[in-house]
């Protein structure tokens, strides 16, 4: 589906990873002064990292889709659409369609304020925190053409879904209107011993993790099918090769899985007394090992139209 962006390889070029990071970080503590003038760094810190995973992760995503979204409202985007993003975190998502098709208007709602941390955000772009599970999507009925959510799955219950997220999701949305849903497997397929080790030095029961993504991908299907009489949902899947597809961008694509692994480290050191330089040695075989046993995971989008 045409989203008109750059090409997967330009996508990938443009992440050059060592440039990326010192941008992003002179960016996050210039728009956020306040937190380094309380000397808090290890806040600060955090944010960063978290904020160089996300925006990797969404450019690599866009990369395997070819595009923002799956479902059919690309002529609704480009004649004027009513957007939201529920669980928008830093808000890149919104920021890439409100700069393509600035003719809508974008709604980003989060728990947390992370998306302050943004910077270059179109005027028709807007962020809440708001805890839309326990109060609700606070807008009125029929009021969004496009409701978009992303790794989303595993934060509410089968119970939460069926009550709560999947009942509001369609109140707000408008008759017509397209509900789009992404999510990504935990497991990675044909991994090697290093990959293994590292999944298991972070203390993930993977077997455990893949089920519950599994059967909730399955039971939400369900619900937002049994939600309307005439509904109809499908689940799109795309594998997501951590190793080079083409031979153009085999050397960005290595950079966003190392930066991706090395962005981590924080979040390891914390479960693991390995220090940065051991860790940094092990992101290298890890690599080496995507490489040779050509290691992919699954992503999904779940789409559905409310009659």
């Amino acid at each position: 589906m045409g989203n008109h962006l750059e090409k997967p390889e330009e996508i990938l070029k443009g992440i050059e990873t060592s440039h990326f990071a010192k941008k992003l970080r002179r960016a996050i503590i210039k728009d956020n002064h306040h937190v380094c003038q309380k000397k808090n760094r290890e806040i600060l810190d955090n944010r960063i990292h978290l904020k160089i995973i996300e925006d990797l992760m969404h450019s690599y995503y866009r990369y395997i889709w070819n595009s923002n979204f799956s479902s059919p409202v690309e002529q609704m985007l480009q004649s004027g659409a009513n957007v939201l993003d529920l669980g928008c975190g830093f808000g890149q998502w919104l920021i890439d369609l409100g700069k393509e098709y600035p003719g809508c208007d974008y709604v980003g709602i989060d728990y947390e304020e992370n998306f302050q941390s943004q910077f270059n955000v179109p005027k028709n772009v807007k962020f809440l925190k708001h805890n839309f599970l326990l109060n609700g999507i606070p807008y009125k009925d029929n009021t969004f053409d496009f409701i978009h959510m992303k790794i989303i799955m595993k934060y509410f219950t089968e119970a939460e879904w069926k009550t709560l997220m999947v009942p509001e999701i369609f109140r707000v949305c408008k008759p017509g209107g397209w509900i789009e849903i992404m999510d990504s497997d935990y497991e990675v397929f044909n991994i090697g011993p290093k990959t293994r080790n590292y999944h298991q030095a972070r203390k993930i029961d993977l077997y455990e993790i893949i089920n519950e993504i599994s059967t909730n991908l399955n039971q939400l299907q369900d619900i937002m099918n049994e939600s309307q009489e005439l509904g109809f949902t499908i689940i799109k899947e795309k594998i997501s090769a951590w190793y080079p597809i083409q031979h153009q961008n085999s050397d960005e694509t290595f950079e966003i899985a190392s930066e991706v692994l090395n962005s981590i480290y924080p979040f390891m050191s914390s479960n693991t007394k390995i220090n940065r330089a051991d860790y940094k040695t092990l992101s290298e075989q890890i690599i080496k090992e995507i490489a040779v046993n050509k290691s992919y995971s699954k992503t999904y989008r779940m789409i559905t139209q409310k009659q």
